[in-house]
């Protein structure tokens, strides 16, 4: 059998969990430690004692499910090269180890028979590791799995379900799901070759690969003012919404009040023909955001809560209020001093101005990042809101708030995004 099969007899026996910290590990970034280091192989000495300190048989060989266990990068890292300490654990460890051993040889052995046997499920398999190895599917390869899994027999296979999971992570899709437009050549060589990169280095791990580009989507220049300007702006303008959560226990709690409905035309109408890098793009980009502010500003939903009545202290305040910033009072001054002398504000662009102001407060932008960093795992990768089906309620946009929070934003140590690229639901958007 070949490595890619050998690997994948390894993770399924141990139910693609990482044998020391026994967290999930995906099938591309997990590696296989040895519980006798390697190094020993170079010394016979050495791992003959060892041998006899842990009565094993001579017959022992480090490079062997006997030996090999899944782990993740940053486990595999933390134990080194150092040998077990002699204890009852270890030694029952490697028991466990020779038990399992012949188990997983027998995986292989129903892996190799299926392709000798199953045409289809050789031709599914085939796709999958093509996908796994590329981290995309092409067109064709698409096609061909959403036929091959049109078969219900096949779509149900153990196998096949469990390596669907772990495939590829397209860069063309991302950029439709969050700038909202295709990729340019030059863009997409560079993700692509930042993905090959990082699967070639021996001190990245493979899945922080992946996560990290497709974390690089929201994080990036041209979503910060599209995407999040937007999501900005309707909390300045409109507040919060409310939600229920079930986490721990009942509860209402404040949500974003943009819906996706809302937000995927604002944001396509923002980044029209705008490509980050390009000549001229912030040029493009801030006759965008003018535009669309008057067009904002003007409508109904905007008017009925900013009538022209109000004093430019009152429409700024409020402003501010639904923001829930508090300005320094040359920062309020200076928006209110966008209407002039006027007692009223019925001047468009003036209104258009002002709320373009206070959604671009930085505190604004802080206070929100990670409630709007959750928002957009939905709208980018599920393209739903967080309380539409399969969800009933807000419960677990509250989960990934709160994690994240835990984490201080870090999207890594939380798992969001790898949860979200991993999900079913995710996969399913794409046949796979």
């Amino acid at each position: 059998m070949g490595k890619y099969e050998r690997r994948y007899a390894l993770w399924k026996h141990h139910r693609g969990r990482c044998f020391w910290c026994d967290e999930p590990v995906g099938f591309q970034e997990f590696e296989i430690d040895h519980f006798i280091p390697e190094r020993l192989e170079d010394n016979p000495s050495e791992l003959s004692k060892v041998r006899a300190d842990f009565g094993l048989s001579a017959s022992f060989v480090i490079n062997d499910y006997c030996n090999w266990l899944p782990s993740h990068r940053r486990c595999n890292q933390k134990k080194g090269g150092r040998i077990p300490k002699l204890t009852l654990h270890a030694i029952e460890t490697l028991d466990k180890l020779a038990r399992d051993a012949e188990t997983i040889r027998s995986i292989e052995r129903e892996i190799e028979q299926k392709f000798r046997d199953d045409k289809r499920f050789a031709q599914a398999m085939v796709g999958i590791k093509a996908g796994l190895n590329t981290n995309k599917f092409t067109k064709d390869q698409k096609d061909e799995m959403k036929a091959l899994f049109a078969d219900p027999e096949l779509a149900q296979d153990e196998d096949i379900q469990l390596l669907r999971k772990e495939t590829y992570l397209d860069i063309d899709q991302h950029y439709v799901d969050f700038l909202n437009r295709k990729p340019d050549p030059n863009s997409l060589a560079f993700w692509k070759n930042q993905i090959t990169e990082g699967q070639q280095s021996s001190t990245s791990d493979q899945g922080d690969v992946l996560v990290n580009v497709s974390s690089a989507f929201f994080l990036s220049t041209e979503f910060y003012e599209s995407g999040y300007l937007v999501y900005r702006m309707f909390k300045a303008a409109f507040g919060s919404a409310t939600g229920a959560s079930t986490l721990g226990g009942t509860h209402m709690l404040s949500v974003p009040i943009v819906r996706l409905s809302e937000f995927v035309p604002a944001i396509q109408e923002i980044g029209q023909g705008v490509i980050e890098g390009t000549c001229e793009w912030q040029t493009q980009l801030e006759s965008n955001k003018a535009k669309f502010m008057l067009e904002f500003v003007s409508r109904s939903r905007f008017t009925f809560a900013y009538p022209t009545s109000l004093t430019p202290a009152q429409f700024v305040d409020a402003l501010y209020v639904n923001a829930g910033v508090t300005p320094s009072a040359a920062e309020r001054n200076s928006v209110i001093n966008e209407f002039g002398a006027a007692t009223s504000t019925p001047d468009t662009s003036a209104r258009a101005r002002s709320l373009r102001r206070a959604a671009e407060s930085s505190t604004l932008a802080q206070q929100e990042f990670n409630k709007a960093f959750v928002l957009m795992q939905y709208f980018g990768y599920l393209r739903r809101d967080p309380d539409d089906a399969p969800d009933t309620d807000f419960s677990g946009y509250d989960f990934w708030v709160r994690k994240l929070n835990q984490f201080n934003g870090n999207y890594v140590e939380a798992e969001m995004v790898k949860a979200f690229i991993t999900s079913d639901e995710y996969r399913q958007r794409f046949g796979s």
